[in-house]
């Protein structure tokens, strides 16, 4: 006869199902967490806070061109104003400012000549040496906003609404009586 090998009548500790018990816990919690940073993280989407974030001053653009933090200081004594900001060509061919309105009244750019522009070039309108666009007896007011139109050549226009200031505290660099 085989003999019968004796029959154990000793449990597993709880202690060790308590442990397996806690690490089937954990690896559930770690799961959820680790999904809730990666959902969250897609939630943002395209409405996020941080994509409402809009320039301090006007800027625009149509097709190639961008016009950047456009300002119109303008002298109270005399009304004329001068255009600030930034002509950026992001496209391969050049282009030519031919025309800047501020206020509904037409700018001469360049002495009528219009202000060339190079492919994946920049103008600054407000370099102490470079091109002014300034407007006699403008009509402007500090503290309004002046209608600014911009027309370039192959008929892209820009068309925004620019801050304007006086001609003193930061903007004291700028005089437009003096350059018109």
């Amino acid at each position: 006869m085989k003999s019968i090998p004796p029959v154990s009548h000793h449990r597993p500790s709880r202690s060790r199902f308590a442990a397996l018990f806690q690490m089937r816990i954990g690896l559930v919690i770690a799961a959820f967490a680790g999904t809730a940073v990666v959902a969250t993280g897609c939630a943002a989407g395209a409405g996020a806070a941080t994509l409402q974030i809009q320039p301090n001053f006007a800027a625009g653009s149509a097709g190639d061109v961008q016009a950047l933090n456009l300002v119109v200081v303008v002298d109270p004594a005399t009304g004329a104003a001068q255009l600030t900001g930034t002509v950026v060509n992001n496209g391969d061919a050049a282009t030519t400012l031919t025309g800047v309105s501020l206020n509904g009244k037409s700018v001469p750019v360049n002495s009528g000549g219009g202000l060339f522009v190079g492919a994946h070039a920049a103008v600054n309108l407000a370099a102490p040496t470079g091109p002014k666009v300034v407007l006699a007896g403008s009509g402007t007011k500090p503290g309004h906003n002046t209608p600014v139109s911009l027309t370039f050549t192959g008929g892209a226009a820009i068309s925004v609404a620019a801050q304007t200031e006086p001609n003193n505290g930061i903007y004291s660099q700028f005089q437009p009586a003096a350059a018109s």
